[in-house]
């Protein structure tokens, strides 16, 4: 049984990723991992920065953080687990991959209702998001906040999760895609690229939001701490930009903001998190706080174009990869 597997070799444009089936059959797993036949991969903003090279890895590197599938094979030790159940796992390199080992510690079961192909399009994503509301900055009734990127897999659903915890919503996108968001419930949208972008959250939000949540970077920094209030929090997730100019860390301490630059596997770092988070996830899904997930779909051979797509921003909301 041959692995059908992205890998890359050397960094750079999507071109460099591999689809390729692997030299050795994926047989009997170690112990303490399963073999997992995936029905899905989540395709995430992340998985552009390992290739492209703004993270460096140890090539040839194989591609992918986060999948979804059913349990065909249990190693040595693994007693959570069983033959046949549908699983699904957030950060574990290797995810873009038809039949891939992996360690059980990884994996959250699905409850009944969710599907693989909703694991795979809302795990990293949506922990991420409870990550950013529960964890960085608690968000509560009240509270006033900032969102850039609002159209973007994260930022879709931190908004609506936001004002479903109570808070005021302002949200930023680009033109093209405002009308998406306000789509999906949010009241206060706003072109990204306004030169005058903080004077208008602070028309909104007198004396300025409590929390920016930056995944844009370079092109909205500045006004990000522009509309803080003072004492607010910025949480710079993303540089979808690129990254922002230096020389703002005087400023952010002379107006008492406090700023984080968080990853999701500093909070979500163990088994007890991880099963809370993911329970708190799967309930807000099924509350309908995000809507219909309906991801958008490629098959897991044309990872190029589907790179090309997230890169030119084509893609609204999750994408996910079918082997």
């Amino acid at each position: 049984m041959n692995q059908q597997r992205v890998r890359i070799y050397e960094q750079g444009a999507p071109e460099v990723m591999r689809y390729e089936a692997a030299p050795a059959a994926i047989g009997t797993p170690a112990a303490g991992q399963v073999r997992l036949r995936q029905d899905a991969a989540g395709i995430n903003f992340i998985d552009t920065m390992f290739r492209d090279g703004t993270v460096g890895v140890t090539l040839p590197f194989n591609m992918g953080v986060e999948g979804a599938g059913v349990i065909e094979a249990i190693g040595a030790g693994v007693s959570d687990f069983a033959v046949g159940d549908r699983v699904a796992y957030f950060f574990s390199f290797g995810a873009y991959a038809k039949v891939r080992t992996i360690e059980a510690d990884a994996l959250v079961k699905l409850p009944a209702d969710v599907s693989t192909e909703t694991a795979a399009a809302l795990l990293t994503k949506g922990l991420t998001a409870w990550m950013l509301l529960k964890r960085v900055h608690a968000i509560k009734p009240g509270d006033t906040i900032l969102v850039h990127g609002a159209a973007g897999g994260v930022g879709s659903l931190l908004t609506r999760w936001a004002k479903a915890l109570g808070a005021t919503v302002i949200a930023t996108a680009s033109a093209s895609k405002a009308a998406l968001v306000r789509a999906h419930g949010i009241d206060h949208v706003l072109d990204s690229g306004a030169t005058d972008l903080a004077e208008q959250v602070r028309a909104i939000a007198p004396g300025g939001v409590d929390v920016v949540y930056e995944f844009v970077g370079q092109a909205t920094f500045a006004q990000s701490v522009q509309a803080l209030r003072d004492g607010g929090h910025l949480v710079h997730v993303g540089n979808a930009s690129g990254a922002p100019q230096q020389g703002y860390q005087d400023q952010l301490a002379q107006r008492g903001i406090r700023y984080t630059k968080p990853a999701t596997a500093q909070y979500v770092n163990n088994r007890q998190v991880l099963e809370l988070a993911s329970h708190g996830l799967f309930d807000a899904w099924r509350t309908g706080v995000f809507g219909d997930v309906e991801p958008v779909r490629y098959a897991m051979a044309d990872v190029v174009r589907a790179h090309r797509d997230l890169a030119a921003r084509r893609i609204s909301g999750p994408a996910i990869l079918l082997p």
